[in-house]
């Protein structure tokens, strides 16, 4: 489903019929001939960050969060985990949400997909997430308090995938 690496990603976009170009948002849409599917290349973090991952996918994401994570955390692509996790990075608002549904699913879920996700969700660490995202702390949807107890909510997952509860 997605795709992380740039080699591949200029394979794969070679073979498609580029539709249409934001140049504010840096956002590609792509017609792939063979599939018929629509695919979107795009910077989550924009260009502010040197190192910002470029992420190519098929447009629109399926509906729904708990289907989104079930798809991409087994796919046993850790691009797909990882890809969803960088989405998911942008919106703090629904961290306690998708920590519900890891908690509630972890073991539907591969440990390694588990793990990739919650890696690149910047959970773990939200004041170095916030800092390469340029986010102000004043201005986020949710305060310190929450961001602290998303934290530790996020790391008793990580340890109960860990060892198996």
């Amino acid at each position: 489903m997605y795709v992380l690496d740039y080699h591949q990603q200029v394979k794969r976009i070679n073979q498609m019929i580029p539709l249409r170009k934001n140049d504010k948002t840096f956002e590609v849409y792509y017609h792939d001939p063979q599939s018929g599917e629509l695919w979107k290349s795009f910077f989550p973090y924009g260009k502010k960050m040197a190192n910002s991952p470029k992420l190519l996918r098929p447009e629109p994401l399926p509906n729904g969060m708990e289907h989104q994570l079930e798809l991409c955390l087994n796919s046993g692509n850790l691009a797909d985990a990882e890809g969803l996790g960088i989405e998911y990075s942008l919106n703090p608002e629904k961290w306690d949400a998708l920590l519900t549904l890891l908690d509630r699913n972890r073991k539907k879920y591969t440990r390694a997909g588990f793990f990739a996700f919650l890696n690149k969700l910047g959970v773990k660490d939200p004041g170095k997430a916030f800092e390469a995202l340029q986010f102000d702390f004043n201005k986020t949807p949710i305060s310190k308090n929450e961001l602290n107890t998303l934290k530790k909510r996020a790391r008793k997952l990580w340890f109960k995938k860990l060892i198996g509860i």
